[in-house]
């Protein structure tokens, strides 16, 4: 027979006394109510029994031992030896009447009061009052702000929260289920007073899904390890407290956002079953844990249908063509686009739309790769009929970057200034007619630099006073001189020297724009008001010169209705389906008057028509392209040309 700890230690006290003691001596010896020790006194007397001894309880008297001098001698020498078997009670040791104090406080802040948590253990206020005090003792000397009447700071961020009360928890189940870190199965019954079953139910459910259908089992700790994340996540969105903007570096934000479609799936579930409302910084935050924890996007060959199998394999071909870089070989890609696709084709088709909250930073600071799979995702017409809209061609960008990056040594530079956005988009846009495909530049706050580590940046350009150890920082001026501009670029250059880049670099032989001009595509000064009536001229103006066939209208059209196809800088690019295209040439338009083009006004139009036999020189085109029409600068001088002479050594004059 098995006796607890508190039971034991009552067994001791009975034996050393001489006389009848009330229940109150006993419960105040250790720190319990009277009730408890009546309830302990029932395991401690069966345990007697066996030993020829019993509990004699007498009204206004109390307890007393009664049995052979030589009986109590013989448990006394058992107990000596601690011979005697002892169990931990949980459910009544301090250790859990802690975890439950500090669930209250961080996971439903719940406010309990000292005699109700009394009652429910059966212990005194001042035992409670001690075990709390252990539990504040912990959080103050955790990274929480300091708690008030045992509430948490409005200002604390939720993150810190989890994070704390993940802590205490692993602790807890070190000491008490050591067993859970090893056994995937368990489902953590030690957790079923305090947590939903319900949300245990799902999460055990969610992630054996995964690693079935990824056919990627995790390792024990990791899914003990996601399943406290999750489990805890769950329970505070819930109660309706949500993540905070994680405000992380944008090429960090690529590798968590490969899981996006997984976390969302996940996410509308919970709607459904928990009522859980999950805002774009929850999405984002739970495709975190799942990367921390070794997820990866994808499913099994064998649940692939063979014509997804077919269209993701020619986007890939393309895709591998189009950067000259053998993406083909990876065999995680094509996993992870199969489980992108899938969902994705019928998403489609039935007119459902999904926003990729990186899609505006995707388009600026991987451009070539965005406009590259743009014009790869016409696969997607030629056997689905369907059209990719911007959200969609930017989930296929990430998977991509991330591929290209795992065989492209990449840099990362950040341009950090004080004086808010506009300096920084200055310098930004000085410098990207530089960068190779190998450098990833963004622009970053002060506060990110603070809140983010900074151990994988390669260099940092700042018009603040600035210094970190161990990475390098070029200082420039608010609004940097041509001087200083050229000492970025030539530092940039060793960063990436003998790399390979798809991306246009005045270092090397690249396509030249001229065989792609034609005269009678360029319109200068021209009286449009809406950019109805300019595409209609445009698609006119193709079609008479025999340059596309019949779908090039609709695919013009559908594009624009599918995305936003101008720029800050004030330029729109209208571009058709490869496919629709018989010759390859650019068309140039500029106005009178701003046209709304989307989200900008622009001035200049510039019509991207690529046939599918230069799809090979694709990149370099659309590089060099975007060179000459990315800053307010250049687009202002094409504008201002007075004629298409001068528009046309503009344009050349660029290109060198």
């Amino acid at each position: 027979m098995i006796l607890t700890k508190r039971e034991n230690e009552l067994l001791r006290l009975l034996l050393v006394q001489k006389e009848y003691q009330a229940t109150n001596f006993f419960s105040k010896q250790l720190s319990v109510s009277n009730k408890t020790i009546y309830s302990d006194l029932q395991n401690v007397e069966k345990y007697l029994s066996i030993n020829d001894l019993t509990v004699d309880r007498v009204p206004r008297k109390g307890l007393f031992l009664v049995g052979s001098k030589e009986a109590k001698e013989r448990l006394k020498g058992l107990l000596s030896q601690e011979k005697v078997t002892v169990l931990e009670n949980e459910v009544f040791s301090p250790a859990y009447r802690q975890l439950v104090m500090i669930s209250a406080i961080l996971l439903t802040e719940e406010k309990i009061t000292y005699d109700e948590y009394a009652e429910r253990f059966l212990i005194s206020k001042q035992s409670i009052k001690k075990d709390m005090d252990e539990v504040l003792r912990y959080l103050k000397n955790s990274e929480l702000r300091e708690l008030k009447e045992r509430r948490l700071n409005s200002l604390e961020r939720e993150t810190s929260i989890q994070k704390v009360y993940k802590k205490y928890l692993v602790s807890y189940s070190k000491k008490y289920h050591p067993q859970v870190e090893r056994l995937q199965k368990d489902n953590l019954l030690f957790f079923s007073e305090i947590i939903e079953p319900m949300i245990i139910q799902h999460v055990n459910g969610f992630i054996e899904k995964i690693m079935l259908q990824t056919g990627k089992t995790l390792n024990d700790y990791f899914v003990y390890s996601l399943k406290l994340s999750l489990i805890i996540f769950l329970t505070r969105l819930k109660a309706n407290h949500h993540v905070e903007e994680q405000n992380e570096f944008v090429f960090k934000d690529l590798q968590k956002m490969q899981l996006y479609m997984v976390a969302l799936n996940f996410s509308e579930e919970l709607n459904q079953e928990l009522n859980c409302i999950f805002y774009k910084n929850d999405i984002q935050y739970l495709c975190s844990l799942l990367l921390a924890h070794g997820v990866v996007p994808g499913v099994i060959d064998l649940q692939i249908d063979g014509k997804i199998r077919k269209i993701t394999t020619a986007l890939i071909n393309e895709m591998a063509h189009l950067l000259n870089v053998k993406v083909d070989e990876d065999e995680q890609l094509f996993h992870s686009l199969i489980a992108h696709i899938m969902p994705m084709i019928h998403r489609l088709k039935n007119d459902i739309y999904v926003r990729n909250p990186l899609k505006e930073n995707i388009k600026k600071q991987y451009t070539t790769m965005f406009m590259l799979t743009q014009y790869a995702a016409i696969v997607f017409e030629k056997h689905y009929h369907l059209f990719l809209n911007e959200d969609e061609v930017s989930f296929l960008t990430i998977h991509f970057q991330i591929a290209f990056e795992k065989i492209q040594l990449t840099k990362h530079v950040l341009i950090v200034c004080g004086n808010g956005l506009a300096t920084s988009e200055l310098i930004f846009n000085r410098i990207k007619q530089n960068l190779p495909a190998s450098v990833i530049v963004e622009i970053a706050t002060e506060k990110q630099l603070k809140t983010n580590p900074v151990d994988d940046i390669d260099l940092i350009i700042a018009a603040i006073p600035l210094e970190l150890e161990g990475i390098p920082v070029l200082h420039v001026s608010a609004l940097p001189i041509a001087e200083e501009v050229s000492m970025i670029a030539t530092y940039l250059s060793t960063l990436s020297e003998n790399e390979k880049t798809f991306t246009y670099s005045k270092e090397i032989e690249t396509v030249s724009l001229e065989p792609f001009f034609e005269k009678k595509l360029i319109f200068l000064n021209l009286d449009f008001e809406k950019k109805e009536e300019v595409l209609d001229f445009l698609i006119r103006q193709y079609d008479e010169l025999g340059l596309v066939d019949e779908g090039f209208k609709e695919s013009i059209l559908q594009r624009e209705e599918l995305g936003n196809t101008s720029i800050v800088s004030g330029v729109a690019i209208p571009h058709g389906a490869p496919d629709t295209v018989k010759e390859t040439r650019l068309s140039f338009i500029t106005t009178k008057q701003s046209i709304q083009w989307g989200m900008n006004p622009v001035r200049l139009i510039v019509t991207i028509a690529i046939a599918e036999k230069d799809m090979a020189i694709a990149k370099d085109l659309v590089s060099v392209l975007y060179d000459m029409i990315d800053s307010q600068e250049r687009v202002k001088e094409l504008i201002q040309s007075e004629n298409v002479a001068e528009l046309m050594r503009c344009l050349s004059r660029r290109e060198g």
